[in-house]
């Protein structure tokens, strides 16, 4: 019996509260703000505004306690109007962010701000956390005391999931970037050990079996001496080898100089050095007049080095070799490259042609290390661009490659723009 009474007391209480706020709100919608028609006409239209904006817009007693909130605010947080009217600004915030709103209330209502711009969380009739920024401006009465505040509210959710999400990027920028230092001084570790470790017993074999030859002229049959002279030339192979392997983990760390670069006298003066190593050889170069690009002169240069190289290389049995550095534009793109007549290649190998160290051919028929296109790559990629071939068995090879945006697919274009043969009319080479 005595529970029944305490609760009827509590229930009493409770509805008496409620009549109470309610009477308050309809006095402050109702009473006259001012004593005229213009007063009034202000009113009407500010509760017009008030409840048909897009945007949140809530009313609150200075306690936090809902006056009117629009529709807007209610498609916000979930909740009907009415639901609203038995909460307070408190209730529907993220607990983490109570207090801060505790004390901006407790700022206001002493007037040492009338106004207030903020970020904070809420909580949706659904249980869902979502953001809003609130603009509160606080109004007093003539002994200054505050009556109510009008708080504007923007949802900014999608803002602060993309903030959080740039944050997450940020601190995985941060550890990739650690990562990579970390990589760095372990390749730079590396190529300490290749270069003094590895090399040194390398030096040291290379000069015993010089001094061996000396040394053993009038001792050594044939056979000794075709075995240390193997030896020999297996120790500068592995020399040779070594100083490659280097050159190639130094692409991604050497820094890059941007400049204007023209291509054709670069891919000229590669053809040139190459005439000049083996000036016996019916080379026709063909190059076109000037093609400019920006790009890092020394590395660019390296790039036709290795591709020229290499189709130098693979015509070599070839009695009317035939080797064109040129330019087409595919789709309107600029795309570069060097064509051979050699021996080609089947095209299922073509994205292994660029792994390290990986060989088509064997060391006996064609020379080299199998790094030569996989530094061509690396430094076109370092260029914004990106490398491929195109091949058949018996019909050549043609290396593609873009200086900027990557191309999307692999094309097989022909030549563009006005081309020179630059072949001696007396010998078939070509003349740079």
């Amino acid at each position: 019996m005595t529970e029944s009474i305490i609760e009827l007391k509590n229930l009493l209480k409770q509805r008496t509260k409620e009549l109470e706020t309610c009477k308050e709100r309809l006095r402050f919608l109702t009473e006259p703000k001012g004593g005229d028609e213009v007063a009034c006409s202000s009113d009407e239209r500010f509760h017009t505004i008030f409840r048909f904006s897009s945007a949140c817009m809530a009313l609150t007693f200075p306690d936090g306690r809902f006056i009117e909130v629009n529709a807007a605010f209610c498609r916000f947080l979930g909740f009907t109007a009415d639901e609203l009217m038995q909460l307070s600004s408190e209730e529907i915030t993220h607990p983490d962010d109570r207090e801060n709103e505790r004390q901006l209330r407790e700022t206001a209502r002493k007037r040492r701000a009338t106004s207030y711009a903020v970020d904070k969380r809420y909580l949706r009739r659904d249980g869902a956390t979502i953001w809003g920024q609130v603009s509160c401006n606080w109004f007093y009465d003539d002994d200054g005391k505050p009556i109510y505040a009008l708080s504007v509210i923007q949802d900014i959710t999608d803002r602060k999931r993309i903030e959080v999400a740039l944050r997450e990027s940020e601190a995985n920028l941060a550890s990739h970037a650690l990562e990579l230092e970390a990589a760095n001084k372990e390749l730079e570790a590396f190529n300490y050990t290749v270069s003094h470790d590895l090399r040194s017993p390398l030096t040291s074999i290379g000069g015993f079996c010089e001094v061996l030859l000396g040394l053993g002229k009038g001792h050594l049959d044939d056979q000794c001496k075709s075995i240390i002279r193997h030896i020999l030339g297996t120790v500068r192979y592995m020399d040779q080898l070594i100083e490659t392997l280097l050159n190639f983990s130094r692409l991604s760390q050497c820094k890059m100089t941007r400049a204007t670069v023209d291509l054709s006298m670069v891919a000229k003066a590669v053809a040139s050095q190459l005439k000049m190593r083996d000036p016996h050889r019916q080379v026709n170069f063909i190059i076109p007049r000037k093609l400019e690009v920006e790009g890092d002169p020394k590395l660019l240069r390296e790039v036709l080095d290795n591709l020229m190289g290499n189709a130098w290389k693979y015509t070599g049995k070839q009695e009317a070799a035939v080797i064109e550095f040129g330019v087409c534009e595919p789709n309107g793109k600029t795309t570069y490259f060097v064509r051979d007549n050699g021996p080609g290649f089947d095209m299922a190998q073509a994205e292994r042609l660029f792994i390290p160290f990986h060989r088509l051919h064997s060391r006996e028929e064609f020379a080299g290390y199998g790094i030569g296109l996989s530094s061509a790559q690396r430094i076109i990629q370092r260029h914004g661009g990106r490398i491929w071939a195109v091949g058949e068995r018996g019909k050549g090879a043609t290396f593609y490659f873009t200086i900027g945006p990557p191309q999307e697919l692999p094309i097989s274009g022909h030549s563009a723009g006005k081309s020179e043969s630059l072949a001696d009319s007396s010998t078939g080479h070509a003349v740079i």
